[in-house]
């Protein structure tokens, strides 16, 4: 018995051997049969279990197995391949590109995948990774140049300054341009809070600046950009994607054992770009008299060994940021998590300036079972930020105004006071380190998106998904003008003793849509169908609060204030827009599909009389590439030609435009009265019709790309707010009228210069040409303006017939053959002329971006050059200059001179014109610096920039790392430079400007530059590590 008990140990224990013995590590190399290169993140599976693992940054893997299982091999865009485990444990595979998948899918409307050779229209697609890499505070901020027809404009370099986000042109004169913004197939909230119509008080929309609130998401989260330009592309959205759309995938779990990354950047910045100022003269008015409480320069040059202090250099200093991401992410087949967390801290060469924000977001997929699938998104997102006052309040004109004898750290007192040199705190202007720090403006924001997918597929045909979820934030908002300020005091006869404004913002918007898909094929035919519909349900409120005389100048709180002066107003909108929707895809064989769309649209905006509009959209793709005519040329890899053509609506602007509205008033006892906007009942929706017509051509094994795109786009019924007759009982009203075009080309082309194992050459050209026309405006209105946008004599306007990029201003009067009219008293020019014409079209002749990516062994290196070529520029910051005698244009004010022009002497008219020849010296009259000014002088024609945007150095470890160190799956460091160079015929500091602040529509303050900086030079340094 002990023998056979004995015998069975030893049996077991060698067949536990002989088992234990088969197991082993195989490990090799995956690589790509086109290009010999190795694929980073194949996966490597087992057949039959749950055991996968994926290659690493160098395509190598790792996977425990035993002699005869079955490892099987696969990747995106390429076959799969099956290889049987032998005695050999180095298994190295070489897939082949799979043909079928290179008709890669598009994500679109809705979560709706389509086969891109399906596509009638262009849509460019963006690496999330290429856009995070600049480490910049926003997406949008790293999507300029990198897609064409796309403009991002910032109205400052300051962090969290707002941006206008236009595609393909400025298609409404007065409504908002604004892409939709689409995240994982739920609409997000991009607004910006408009300072005229949401706070008490109102304003103008440029001495305060509020960030567009796509500015919370978390550029490491996300996996790619599709551009959707077109109504045909956005059909399925309707009114919504009225103006385009950006849709963004995020980065999903992904199967395999959970791995941890870390990333890193720090971040040195420092203001390059700044204004040149005279500080050869001191205070004054005019004839070189000193008058230290004077806001102008025109008198006398500063006395002989006076110190002359270079303020500006004193007040900008270089700022450190900081950003740090840290993921953790794994799975199996039946469930993934990506779990991933950012906190960032952005300061400015801005004293007091700076953006700090947090994100962490968990997105989990299921597979309930075979039928079901759930995918569900958690995202909370906190930020605060702290901005300087903008345009004439602002520390750049508080900065520029400084006297230069003056030191401007002297600034306040050992007991907090504002430091004064000559006059009073009513007559002096501010010293700009008071002004940025106590004339506050900050926000806070806390925001939560969810997001759920329920995917349904009872069988191989019909898929059903419902998409809903909800975006819902709180921004608490304050701005300050202490008692001290120049800004904040009043006058001395009426003294306002400071101010305190805040706002509590609670913005929640509810998403849900359901879509079924329904696929057949019928031979070499074949035929998607799709059938959904959506509600939006959204809803905001705006509690503001204004008090003047502070009790306690460094108190900042509504409370602290007058109760008599306090005023308040509570601004809520809740609107709704449900729709319903189909789509037809009818294919034959991948050589020519046609697709069929339409919507019908219900806007509670414009009940009772026009709640609901209908809009249709067809397109065309013709893959000639796939006939076999065609096949036997080796090097076309691809070609397609496509046609669109879509229309949709665009719903008011404001929510409630079709009845007058009644405001709260803080006079008079209080109570309410009508609004200074008057309803209309009639009003309806602004319709576009989009005409598309492109090509796509792909060479030489995929090594050479064009895309070429011809669009016109025609906008009519536009919704407008002019002015109307005061017998009316209103300012301002919604009406409709009038005609927008816009026609234009973009080309995208990509080339693969140089392919290898050890280097590689990628470039990509986007270029695009659009140009806006107005063709008409309601009423036979001569000129339609935006009162927000008046600076000085100048302002953004539209006329028939004319660009939509124009600027208006008054000129100076002129006789009958356009000669300027001059005072034979004086010498200097008539300037009664209150008629205002156009001096400036802002459109740029077109635009340019090139992005060049080199991989030499294990260093990367990307960079993006950005052109703007023409384009007209209003430096309103030097007419401000210009006029106070702080301009280095004014440094030659002691020479005389003769303005040219005609005597207004009688014979202005006459075939004898007197012409004027009378000598004025302007350092005796100052005078000549306001009189001889006229709009058009500050308005610089032609302007071309060339821009290196951002340039990204990274070196990745090899192998030798990371054999010593195996847990270690991925390390590397980099350096990336983001605005480094600027080449521009522009006298200012950067054409790249918005007087005002995003929230204005129609062209807004677009290409005026008034009173901000530029964005700054950053250099940063990081590490990522992954696990």
């Amino acid at each position: 018995m002990k023998k056979k008990l004995l015998l069975l140990t030893l049996g077991g224990l060698l067949f536990f051997a002989h088992v234990f013995a088969q197991q082993k590590t195989i490990t090799g190399k995956v690589s790509s049969s086109g290009d010999g290169l190795t694929i980073p993140g194949a996966s490597v599976k087992i057949k039959g279990t749950k055991t996968v693992t994926q290659t690493n940054a160098l395509g190598v893997y790792s996977i425990q197995a035993k002699v005869g299982d079955v490892l099987m091999f696969s990747y995106i865009g390429m076959q799969s391949h099956e290889q049987t485990v032998a005695a050999v444990s180095l298994i190295n595979v070489v897939l082949k590109p799979d043909t079928k998948s290179l008709n890669e899918v598009v994500v679109t409307a809705y979560g709706i995948e389509r086969d891109a050779k399906s596509l009638g229209y262009s849509t460019p697609k963006v690496k999330g990774d290429e856009v995070s890499d600049t480490q910049r505070e926003s997406f949008f901020a790293g999507l300029q140049g990198r897609v064409p027809g796309l403009t991002i404009n910032p109205s400052s370099g300051d962090p969290g300054a707002s941006s206008q986000i236009v595609l393909r042109g400025f298609v409404s004169m007065s409504g908002n341009n604004s892409p939709l913004i689409v995240v994982d197939g739920l609409p997000i909230d991009n607004s910006v809070i408009n300072q005229t119509d949401d706070l008490v008080g109102g304003g103008v929309n440029r001495n305060s600046d509020y960030s567009n609130r796509a500015l919370d998401l978390n550029p490491a989260d996300i996996e790619s950009y599709v551009i959707m330009k077109g109504p045909e592309a956005t059909a399925l959205y309707g009114n919504l994607g009225a103006s385009g759309a950006i849709l963004i995938t995020t980065k999903k779990g992904k199967v395999g054992k959970g791995t941890v990354t870390y990333s890193n950047a720090f971040n040195v910045t420092t203001q390059v770009n700044m204004p040149d100022i005279q500080r050869k003269y001191n205070q004054g008015e005019s004839n070189g008299i000193y008058s230290g409480g004077s806001t102008n320069f025109f008198g006398p040059v500063y006395p002989v060994g006076t110190k002359i202090y270079n303020n500006l250099d004193q007040f900008l200093n270089n700022a450190f940021s900081q950003t740090h991401n840290l993921n953790f992410e794994g799975g199996s087949e039946k469930f993934t998590y990506r779990w991933s967390n950012q906190f960032a801290e952005f300061n400015s060469p801005i004293p007091n300036t700076r953006l700090s924000k947090f994100s962490t977001k968990i997105t989990a997929e299921a597979e309930i079972s075979p039928l079901l699938k759930l995918t569900t998104t958690m995202n909370y997102m906190n930020n605060s930020n702290r901005k300087p006052a903008r345009g004439i309040s602002g520390y750049l004109f508080s900065l520029m105004r400084f006297p230069s004898q003056y030191d401007i750290n002297d600034w306040q007192d050992e007991l907090g006071n504002r430091v004064l040199h000559v006059g009073s705190i009513f007559g002096e202007y501010d010293n700009p380190f008071w002004s940025v720090y106590k004339n506050t403006n900050e926000d806070k924001t806390n925001r939560f998106i969810m997001n759920n997918h329920f995917r349904f597929t009872p069988n191989k045909w019909l898929s059903v998904l419902a998409i809903l979820g909800a975006d819902i934030y709180t921004t608490n908002g304050i701005m300050v003008f202490h008692a001290q300020s120049y800004s904040g005091s009043g006058t001395a006869a009426s003294p306002t003793g400071g101010s305190v404004s805040t706002y509590d913002k609670l913005n929640r918007n509810l998403s849900g849509s359901i879509t079924a898909t329904a696929k057949q094929k019928y031979g070499n035919f074949s035929g998607t169908y799709v059938v959904g519909g959506n509600v939006a349900d959204n809803y905001y409120t705006i509690n503001s609060m204004r008090g003047d005389s502070m009790y306690d100048p460094n108190f900042y709180n509504i409370n602290n204030t007058l109760p008599t002066t306090q005023r308040s107003r509570n601004n809520i909108n809740n609107y709704r827009t449900v729709g319903a929707f189909a789509q037809a895809i009818m294919g034959y064989k991948s050589i020519l599909y046609l697709t069929l769309s339409g919507r019908v649209d219900g806007a509670s905006r414009l009940m009772p009389n026009n709640p609901y509009f209908a809009y249709p959209a067809a397109s065309v793709a013709f893959n000639f590439s796939d006939l076999d005519y065609f096949k036997k040329f080796d090097w076309l890899s691809g070609g397609k030609i496509r046609g669109s053509a879509g229309m949709t609506g665009k719903e008011p602007w404001k929510v409630y435009g079709i009845l007058s509205n009644f405001t709260p008033r803080a006079s008079s006892g209080g109570g309410f009265a009508y609004d200074y906007y008057g309803g209309n009942e009639l009003l309806k929706p602004e319709t576009t019709t989009n005409v598309e017509a492109g090509f796509e051509l792909q060479l030489f094994k995929n090594r050479f790309g064009i895309d070429f795109n011809y669009y016109y786009l025609l906008s009519k019924d536009q919704i407008i707010q002019p002015r109307t007759s005061y017998a009316t009982g209103y300012v301002l009203r919604l009406i409709n009228g009038g005609k927008v075009e816009n026609r234009g080309i973009e080309i995208q082309l990509n080339a693969n210069p140089v392919r290898s194992e050890k280097v590689n050459w990628d470039l990509t050209f986007n270029f695009a040409r659009n140009r806006g026309t107005v063709i008409s405006i309601a009423d036979e209105l001569p000129e339609l303006y935006n009162s927000d946008t008046w600076i000085n004599t100048v302002r953004s306007a539209v006329f028939p017939g004319k660009s939509t990029g124009s600027m208006s201003g008054l000129s100076l009067d002129r006789n009958n053959r356009g000669d300027v009219l001059i005072d034979p008293a004086t010498g200097l020019p008539y300037a009664t002329n209150e008629n205002y014409s156009i001096i400036g079209d802002r459109t740029p002749n077109y635009t340019l971006g090139i992005v060049n990516r080199f991989r030499i062994f294990d260093f990367s290196l990307s960079f993006l050059w950005d052109f703007s070529v023409g384009g007209d520029v209003y430096n309103g910051t030097e007419h401000i200059n210009y006029v106070k005698g702080i301009s280095t244009k004014t440094l030659d004010r002691e020479q005389p001179r003769v303005v040219k022009g005609i005597l207004k002497d009688g014979l202005e008219n006459t075939n004898n014109p007197t012409p004027n020849s009378i000598a004025i010296t302007p350092y005796y009259n100052s005078r000549f610096y306001g009189e001889t000014v006229a709009a058009q002088m500050f308005v610089e024609k032609d302007i071309n920039t060339i821009r290196l945007r951002d340039i990204t150095l990274s070196y990745r470890f090899g192998k030798n790392l990371m054999s010593r160190m195996p847990f270690l799956k991925n390390v590397s460091v980099y350096t990336t430079l983001t605005d480094v160079l600027l080449f521009t015929n522009y006298s200012g500091m950067d054409p790249e400007s918005n007087s005002n602040n995003a929230a204005l529509g129609g062209v807004g303050g677009y290409r005026m530059d008034f009173g901000n900086m530029g964005r700054p030079l950053a250099i940063n340094f990081g590490l990522n590590v992954k696990l």
